[in-house]
């Protein structure tokens, strides 16, 4: 089959409503376990061009967190381009998700049919999972996610294609209810969670954790991103303990302004919740609110704030630094690999984040791009951890951190303890 006349009838089959008949394509993809013989023997000359596109919402409700993300990923094309000293070039093409999952399919296809081998995105779990399996996967067209933390990505038939740097809900559902139970004391939860498979597999996730443990989940309540209020789904809480808002960000200025000071019931947040500026946006002091998020400690960490903070005026969101960190990989894997190929970047990426080769690290992302496009090995050690990868894509040995909301703490949360969850 001719690949680009491929590209060119799915970007004409998912013009209209014909989106649903890639559904279940996912059954018969190729395993994609190719090694890198073929790259290796066949490398391109470092003068070439990488393409790399990025899948974000800079539309619709999820724009708001979408755009410092969108900052985040281009930050590693942009320290390249000023950086490379050999004539290899970075096509980069940004397309907007619109925070809708028929829109990304969308989209998916335009960077499918121009060619793209590689994307960093989508951010949120419904949109991959229709990207993935609709376009992606069946296009062999990798992807990493900075901000899937659905479970169902660990088991899916992806043939390789999909990674994320962002850590499942099944790992944080577990830290969640342990801290509930055996730090905070409670025996009574429930969850408000966003209504769609993010939310809901993190609620479902919690929910099974807590009730290993002993507790009871007494609801757990749907909220829609959009609504102007959640003060039903807050009195649906009744006499539980324990309040879990499975939300994002741009829910959470609503969620505690219904919530009011003083409330009477405990909240524990989700990593999502972790945003510096939170507290700005509610007219009431959030000290002492707590939650947890897998600990931001890379070995680049405080080049890659100084460099975003620099550049962008504001200090990164939590999956700010995934989204660095997806890219980075990607534009290693690909200069590795010497070719636009889906196949050859996927095996390229466990390669270029293994021990043994030469330690790259944010501020020597250009000179590891060059190392890489000679042929050299590589490691690369991010800004959220040491960046690494198992055999569905998921990240390695992520240590969480339990913190809370502190006025008079650097940035305004403090952490209260660190926590190994595996």
């Amino acid at each position: 089959m001719n690949r680009n006349s491929t590209r060119r009838r799915l970007l004409a089959g998912l013009a209209g409503s014909a989106v649903a008949a890639f559904a279940g394509c996912n059954d018969v993809v190729s395993d994609g376990s190719t090694g890198l013989t073929s790259s290796e023997t066949d490398r391109a000359s470092t003068d070439r061009t990488i393409k790399l596109g990025t899948m974000l919402p800079l539309s619709g409700p999820r724009s708001a967190v979408g755009e410092g993300i969108r900052d985040a990923a281009v930050l590693p094309i942009e320290q390249a381009r000023d950086g490379l000293e050999i004539p290899l070039e970075i096509e980069h093409t940004a397309a907007d998700t619109e925070s809708d999952p028929a829109a990304a399919a969308q989209a998916a296809a335009s960077l499918v049919d121009d060619g793209y081998p590689m994307v960093t995105g989508p951010l949120d779990s419904d949109i991959v999972l229709q990207a993935t399996q609709q376009v992606l996967i069946p296009y062999q067209t990798v992807c990493c996610s900075p901000g899937a933390t659905t479970p169902t990505l660990t088991t899916l038939n992806d043939g390789g294609f999909v990674f994320r740097t962002a850590l499942s809900d099944n790992v944080q559902g577990t830290v969640m209810a342990e801290i509930a139970t055996a730090e905070l004391g409670h025996d009574t939860a429930a969850t408000l969670y966003v209504n769609n498979d993010y939310g809901w597999q993190l609620s479902q996730a919690f929910s099974r954790a807590f009730r290993d443990r002993g507790g009871t989940v007494t609801d757990q309540i749907p909220v829609d991103v959009t609504a102007d209020s959640y003060a039903d789904a807050l009195e649906r809480v009744g006499e539980a303990d324990l309040a879990i808002p499975a939300i994002y960000p741009e829910m959470a200025q609503t969620l505690f302004t219904d919530l009011g000071p003083s409330p009477d019931l405990d909240v524990l947040c989700t990593d999502a919740l972790r945003e510096p500026d939170l507290s700005e946006q509610v007219d009431y002091s959030l000290n002492g609110i707590k939650g947890t998020a897998p600990l931001i400690d890379g070995p680049g960490t405080e080049t890659f704030v100084d460099r975003y903070t620099a550049e962008y005026g504001t200090e990164p969101g939590l999956f700010a630094y995934y989204a660095y960190d997806a890219t980075a990989v990607l534009l290693l894997a690909n200069a590795y690999a010497g070719q636009n190929d889906g196949q050859a970047i996927q095996s390229a990426i466990h390669s270029v984040t293994s021990p043994g080769g030469e330690t790259i690290t944010p501020e020597s992302i250009a000179d590891g791009i060059t190392l890489a496009a000679q042929g050299s090995a590589v490691e690369y050690r991010g800004v959220a951890n040491d960046t690494g990868f198992d055999d569905n894509g998921d990240p390695t040995e992520t240590t969480f951190e339990y913190w809370e909301f502190d006025d008079s703490a650097d940035g305004g949360i403090a952490e209260l303890d660190r926590i190994d969850p595996y």
